[in-house]
């Protein structure tokens, strides 16, 4: 593949913020890649967009310039421009560019992008039901995201019955609470103006109802995003939960396995600090029949895995965390290493590509964490039943 053009644009994101895409033309057409952006962000990922986007773009132009001409002929072809860009383009400019760099060689090789990082694997979708916390505006739950997941035999009947949960969640709150007006959070996910505990027996609920409807295995998970909502050695909710609005580290950890044993949870996300490796430890301990996930905690970044993956069974991959793709392999071929489970996973401020479907399905990673709602959620679930 040789790059004839190459220039990063502005264009906005599904929260109407401007990120940056990048459009590359070969002989073989035109291809684009562009950056997503996280509200609830870990202290361990890169920045985005340092400078603010116009400006960083206008730089980045600069430096894209120096692209033309060039021949890409695989996968480290890739790899080996990415480790040339200038750290101060390391973010939302720099993946775009790996997107975009992706799409085109992949149509140049004449194969599927996934199949630049391996062989098709069959993922599994994690949907999100209710959203709370930084996603919610403050509104409801302290709790980030509650989820669901269905194991089918493929992932059209489990997006399928993933659907009717979501269906009931909706038909629970419209019913169950005069606070619910219909809407979604960035992601998706219904905000119910519930409290914490309320929202997840209510989806705990619309799951039983659907299991006994269908003999599926449906899966409840949360996403606490703990780091949120800790301060001063503190989880401070806005409002009781188990009759307690403060909670100690230690009553944090009683917190979640209780949570976990009562609606049994499956997908613990965060659930502590993020500088608190030994606490998720701790949960992992007690926890054994359920994923222990690690987002905030290791940010994708593979120095961050190396020293805290013994206190997880389960990390999340957001490739814009460290936005350059030869450390995301790095990172997933490390999760292998450390037999933890793999889920890919989109960010709040997502734009229309579909490729984490494919990053996810190339890498192995057992799981897409995505939302089931929305036009650039939709995008990534439809690629995914194509792919499995």
């Amino acid at each position: 593949m040789e790059i004839k053009e190459i220039k990063a644009l502005q264009i906005l994101n599904a929260n109407s913020n401007f990120t940056v895409e990048v459009v590359l033309k070969t002989d073989k057409g035109v291809f684009r890649g562009s950056s997503p952006k996280g509200e609830s962000n870990s202290r361990y990922e890169v920045s985005q967009f340092k400078k603010g986007v116009e400006e960083e773009i206008n730089g980045f132009n600069v430096y894209l310039k120096k692209l033309i001409g060039r021949r890409i002929n695989d996968l480290n072809g890739i790899f080996t421009v990415e480790k040339e860009i200038p750290q101060e383009f390391i973010g939302g400019p720099s993946l775009s560019l790996s997107y975009a760099l992706i799409y085109g060689l992949s149509t140049e090789m004449g194969v599927e992008p996934y199949e630049l990082f391996g062989k098709k694997n069959r993922v599994i979708p994690v949907c999100k039901m209710i959203g709370g916390g930084m996603h919610a505006s403050g509104l409801g739950m302290d709790i980030q995201e509650i989820l669901v997941t269905t194991i089918a035999e493929n992932n059209y009947d489990s997006i399928k019955t993933t659907l009717k949960v979501y269906q009931k969640v909706k038909e629970l709150l419209e019913n169950k609470t005069d606070s619910f007006l219909g809407g979604v959070d960035p992601e998706g996910g219904f905000i119910s103006g519930l409290d914490n505990y309320e929202s997840i027996k209510l989806v705990r609920e619309a799951v039983e109802s659907v299991i006994s409807e269908t003999s599926m295995d449906i899966r409840l998970g949360l996403d606490f995003a703990a780091s949120t909502f800790y301060k001063d050695g503190k989880y401070r909710y806005k409002r009781p939960i188990y009759g307690k609005k403060e909670l100690d580290r230690g009553e944090q950890i009683d917190l979640t396995k209780k949570l976990a044993e009562e609606f049994d949870i499956f997908f613990v996300e965060d659930p502590v600090d993020e500088t608190l490796a030994e606490d998720y430890g701790e949960i992992l301990k007690s926890l054994s029949n359920s994923l222990v996930v690690g987002d905030d905690l290791t940010a994708t970044t593979p120095e961050r895995l190396e020293k805290v993956h013994q206190n997880i069974n389960a990390t999340l991959i957001k490739p814009n965390q460290v936005a350059l793709m030869y450390k995301v392999k790095e990172y997933s071929d490390l999760a292998d290493k450390f037999k933890i489970d793999k889920v890919v996973s989109h960010r709040s401020e997502e734009t229309t590509i579909p490729i984490i479907s494919d990053i996810a399905t190339g890498m192995s990673a057992k799981y897409l964490k995505v939302g089931i709602n929305r036009g650039e959620r939709i995008e990534k679930i439809n690629r995914l039943i194509e792919l499995n």
